[in-house]
């Protein structure tokens, strides 16, 4: 089983640029600490971003956009590969800002900004050790077909960018589904339908007190 789009499409719909969720929710999605990520907001090795609600009192942010939680959730796997919390923040920030289209060279299929190709893609962001590359760009997003027959070869020029092996690699389908999951849940509970009127729920969560 493939972790393309379809098998989530019903958590597709969480509205991205809307600050519902809790530092609580963001350490949950991306396996960190609270205190670790405020350090990244305080040392700016991470930014707030459009739609991240600001605290009255430090200006951290208190509610985080689902765009955010995807970055920072990319970022925390970077880190623990090794990548310094500023350059993996440039990595997702990255992945988020920059599609393709179709029929774009050198691209496996269409894909969204902050998205994933479609299925039966698997998409990767692959941290490289070719500085030629690395000066315009901090990672690629790779796409690889696991049905297709010359899905290892592909692989490999991924892990082996120009006969070097690349310094890190991530699977962004992993990452987008467990982001996804525990938004969800964070908003609706586990046994919570799967399709809120999220223009009902965001009112709610934003809603002064």
């Amino acid at each position: 089983m493939t972790l393309a789009h379809k098998d989530h499409r019903l958590m597709w719909q969480i509205p991205e640029d809307v600050p519902l969720f809790t530092m609580a929710t963001v350490s949950r999605a991306a396996d960190v600490a609270p205190p670790t990520i405020r350090a990244w907001f305080q040392r700016k090795h991470v930014r707030l971003k459009d739609g991240d609600s600001k605290a009255h009192i430090n200006g951290l942010p208190n509610k985080f956009t689902l765009r955010s939680v995807l970055m920072l959730a990319v970022t925390s796997e970077l880190v623990r590969l090794g990548s310094l919390p500023a350059e993996a923040f440039k990595c997702a920030e990255h992945w988020m800002g920059n599609g393709t289209v179709d029929g774009q060279v050198g691209a496996a299929a269409r894909r969204d900004a902050g998205g994933l190709f479609a299925d039966p893609f698997m998409t990767y962001l692959v941290v490289g050790v070719d500085t030629a590359v690395e000066a315009s760009r901090p990672c690629r997003i790779e796409g690889i077909n696991p049905h297709d027959p010359a899905a290892h070869s592909a692989f490999f020029n991924a892990l082996f960018f120009r006969g070097r092996s690349s310094a890190k690699i991530v699977l962004l389908n992993m990452v987008d589904r467990r982001v996804r999951q525990v938004c969800q849940e964070a908003v609706l509970g586990e046994g919570a339908p799967p399709e809120p009127d999220w223009e009902a729920v965001a009112a709610e969560l934003i809603a002064p007190e």
